[in-house]
Parts: structure tokens; sequence; C-alpha cells
């Protein structure tokens, strides 16, 4: 009896050992070091990751790179060290990433590049920088050209320039503005990507320039806290304008408070883009590197449009 049992427990033992669980099976581990969680663009962004990753069985590792190439780079050597199956970044400054491609190749690790281009990436996803601006430089522009009778003193809010990082959407904001209100002076230009930044810079430039009646920012963060400046001076009439880039969740918040001075942004779908960076992740992982650029789509969002959202 004993041996029978013996044998059953062999048995048993033998089919259980075989029986692999979803634990068990090989799994994927994917790092990403995204420029700012501060900013609500990339917590969006970080959010759509998350959950496609979950779906397609995908472990992610997200970090921080708190708007600093140093610590980008010493993330994605965690990663490299980590041997992760693939890295994706978001880059704070895209020159100095080249190198850390090489690094990850070395390994046999792809390199996955949302956002600013990086040199030698197996997949780019990307967005028009200078369409980008565009869209919501329009937005400032028609107000001028309609409310302020195509004249205004115009500030606007970029990254730190030690960064040399979005220059064409700098542009493009600058350019839309003079499509409809060639008469406009940008009077200001300050380094204002976070809230707390885009509230300190706002109060400083209105003060020294209260003439200014428009505000575009490079970003919805940088863009709400100038909001909340114009708001705490009690400057927000009529003939003010403050529009910003993203579509963030805060930022459609505030623009539809009634009579609200934030006049729109402009929506690439931060969650779906990180979902969409997910899947060409996995492509890569599957198929290899990618040669055709993807793209993030954009729609402007106003008054006009604001009830889809």
């Amino acid at each position: 009896m004993k041996y029978k049992i013996f044998i059953l427990f062999c048995i048993i033992h033998c089919l259980t050992s075989c029986i692999k669980t979803k634990k068990d099976l090989p799994l994927i581990i994917v790092g990403y070091t995204l420029q700012d969680l501060k900013n609500p663009y990339f917590q969006a962004l970080a959010n759509g990751c998350r959950d496609r990753a979950r779906e397609l069985g995908i472990e992610i590792i997200i970090k921080d790179g708190a708007s600093s190439a140093e610590i980008q780079a010493k993330q994605i050597r965690e990663f490299i060290q980590m041997n992760v199956d693939a890295v994706i970044c978001s880059p704070v400054e895209s020159n100095s990433m080249i190198k850390l491609i090489n690094e990850c190749h070395d390994k046999g690790i792809p390199f996955i590049n949302p956002n600013q281009k990086i040199e030698g990436a197996d997949a780019q996803i990307a967005l028009n920088e200078y369409d980008f601006g565009v869209a919501g430089g329009s937005i400032a522009g028609r107000f001028i050209r309609d409310v302020l009778q195509g004249k205004a003193d115009v500030l606007v809010l970029s990254y730190l320039p030690e960064t040399n990082l979005l220059q064409n959407r700098e542009k493009g904001l600058i350019d839309g503005i003079h499509n409809y209100a060639p008469q406009a002076q940008i009077i200001a230009r300050v380094p204002a990507h976070t809230p707390e930044l885009g509230m300190v810079e706002t109060e400083k430039a209105l003060i020294n320039n209260p003439t200014i009646k428009i505000i575009v920012a490079i970003n919805d963060s940088g863009a709400i806290g100038a909001y909340e400046a114009v708001k705490t001076l009690g400057l927000d009439g009529p003939d003010f304008c403050v529009v910003g880039l993203d579509a963030t969740s805060q930022a459609i918040e505030k623009m539809k408070h009634p009579d609200s001075i934030y006049r729109g942004t402009v929506d690439i779908d931060p969650y779906g883009s990180g979902k969409l960076i997910m899947d060409v992740t996995w492509n890569v992982l599957k198929n290899g590197p990618l040669n055709q650029t993807m793209q993030f789509p954009m729609t402007s969002v106003t008054k006009e449009n604001l009830v889809l959202y």
C-alpha cells in the first residue's frame, strides 16, 4: 500500500512540475525613462503605457527623468544592468542619448524612442513639433485678431534654454500667432515648463510687463501655472488669453470654467499615445526595428469643440 502511495505521489509531482502557470512563463520586462513625471502630459502617457503593458503581459518599469539628461543616462544604464528586454526613452536632451543607444545595442537590447528624435533608435514615435506649436499659436493668433484688433504683447513660456529642447515647437507657437496677427509682439520669453515655474515666471513677467495680454506655453503644465498667476494678480478679464499644448485633463478642466481665460490647447492624446508606445515596443520585440516613424495625432481644442472633452 505504501508503495502504491509513493508511486502515486511521484506521478502527481511529475505532472504538476510540468504544468507551467502564467507566473512561471518567461516575462518581458521593459524599462522606460520619461522626461518629467511632474508634467501632467507624461503622467497620462505613463498611465497609458502601464495599462497597455498589462494587457500585453509586459512588466514595465517607469522612471522619472526629472528634466535631467544625467538622471536619464543613469536610469538607462540601470536598465542595461537589469538586462531588460527593451529600453524606452522620451529624452530630455536627444544628443546625449546616442551613446546610450549603442550601449543598449551592445547588449542586444532594442531602444524605442518616443517624442524628441534620437538618431539610431530601433523605433521612433514622433510628433511634428513645429506643426504642434503652430496649432497652439494659431489659437492665440485668432484671439488677437478677433478680440484685440490684431495687436498684443505676448509672453512665451518655453523649456529651460540649456536643454536646447523643442526649439521647433516654440518657433511654431510664434509663427502660428503671426499667421493671424502679424503685428503681435513677443516681448518676453522665459523658461517655465512646470506649473510651479509657470506661476513664478508669469508673475515676474506680468509685473515687469503689465501690457502682456497673451501667454502661449510650450505645454499645458507651464500654462496651468500661468493661468493661476494671472488669476492671483486679478488680470483674468475677457481680453486675456492663455494657450497651452497637450490637452491634459487639468487644462481641460480649467477651460471649462465659466469665462475662463484658458482659451485653448492641442490634444495629442497622451493616454492613447502611451498605449501606442507599448504597441510599437511589442512590434519591435517580435519583428525587429521599424523603418517607418510612427506619428502622434493632434487636434486643436477650443471653446467650440470643448464639449467633446
